[in-house]
């Protein structure tokens, strides 16, 4: 009897173990000590030019915005050179950006003056989620994966904690040229 018992506790247990759902990579935050992990772990890492078109939705109760960008260089990935492609933000983490060059400040969420290299993760868009953002959602690759670029001058764009606790060889890439910054990924994506 106490055989039985165990047998069916132990299938209670396995059934409901099996029902976790772990939030999806793009909900955790992932959070990145090295440039090198960074790159490994991206599907894509692109240099972008904002275009005009934002998309605001709201799926699932959760809101995003949608910014669509031009690829002006592909540094690893399936895109290429004049490809557009939207990048999706939850709307909580989009307002919540700041941005650190010598000084941290809060991001204007513009994306408009001057270039970005994205570190981008991509999953399958579910019928949900507006069609114009093709069939593919793409999602920043946790903190920090927006780099600006501005008269050769590289700024990071992350959440507000990170960029105050950015590893060292983050903060060796603020006193980078830009030619310098993207030999760098080149490199470590070889």
């Amino acid at each position: 009897m106490k055989k039985i018992i165990l047998i069916i506790f132990g299938i209670i247990i396995l059934t409901f173990a099996g029902c976790y759902d772990p939030p999806s990579r793009e909900k955790q935050g992932l959070d990145y000590d090295s440039l090198q992990e960074l790159v490994e772990t991206s599907d894509r890492i692109l240099k972008l030019k904002k275009l005009d078109n934002e998309i605001k939705f709201i799926v699932e109760e959760e809101g995003y915005f949608s910014i669509k960008f031009s690829v002006l260089e592909k540094f690893k990935g399936s895109s290429s050179i004049g490809d557009e492609i939207f990048i999706t933000f939850l709307e909580t983490d989009f307002h919540n950006l700041f941005i650190r060059n010598k000084n941290v400040e809060k991001f204007d969420q513009s994306f408009d003056r001057q270039d970005y290299v994205f570190f981008l993760i991509g999953r399958a868009r579910k019928n949900i989620f507006p069609k114009e953002l093709g069939g593919s959602l793409w999602y920043k690759n946790g903190n920090p994966s927006i780099f600006q670029i501005q008269n050769d001058n590289i700024s990071i764009i992350s959440t507000e904690s990170h960029i105050e606790a950015l590893d060292k060889s983050f903060i060796d890439i603020l006193k980078m040229s830009e030619s310098k910054f993207l030999n760098l990924v080149k490199l470590l994506n070889e």
